[in-house]
């Protein structure tokens, strides 16, 4: 984190060091992110003139609630983009830019339900889509079923 090159000089062996610890405790320790901030707090108020150590400070604490790694990690989550980006590819690329093709409100639908698909959830997903919009029919006393109509060949 650059926020300790500020608090420590630039590459200082001790900025390496509190990188390396909070590095640590934010991925592998619970409630990681809150230790953080309070690092971070720490360091602001001992120089509160420096910039980018307040701006680090507000990133982690606008971001707190999506830095929950351990819990994710315990729950075998991804926590970081490298899966995002080659599902992105695949799930999104792959069928919304091909040749010709524009998309306005319907594209989002399309991806939802790919999205489902490429994740072997979509039979979950459609029973509760189609709970959603599945209305009863009911046939009216006056309609004349289809076969009274047969015409008979001679």
């Amino acid at each position: 984190m650059r926020a300790f090159d500020h608090a420590y000089g630039e590459a200082s062996a001790k900025s390496r060091a509190s990188f390396a610890k909070y590095r640590h405790v934010l991925r592998d320790v619970d409630d990681g992110v809150e230790k953080v901030i309070r690092s971070l707090a720490y360091h602001h108020k001992r120089k509160p003139g420096s910039g980018p150590l307040k701006q680090e400070l507000g990133y982690f604490r606008r971001n707190r609630t999506r830095m929950d790694y351990a819990r994710l990690r315990a729950q075998d989550l991804p926590i970081g983009s490298g899966v995002v980006e080659p599902t992105c590819k695949t799930l999104v690329t792959q069928r919304m830019k091909r040749s010709g093709q524009r998309w306005s409100d319907g594209g989002q639908a399309i991806l939802s339900f790919r999205a489902f698909a490429q994740s072997d959830r979509f039979d979950a997903a459609w029973q509760m889509v189609s709970a959603e919009y599945r209305r009863e029919v009911r046939f009216l006393g006056n309609v004349v079923p289809i076969n009274a109509f047969r015409v008979e060949s001679v």
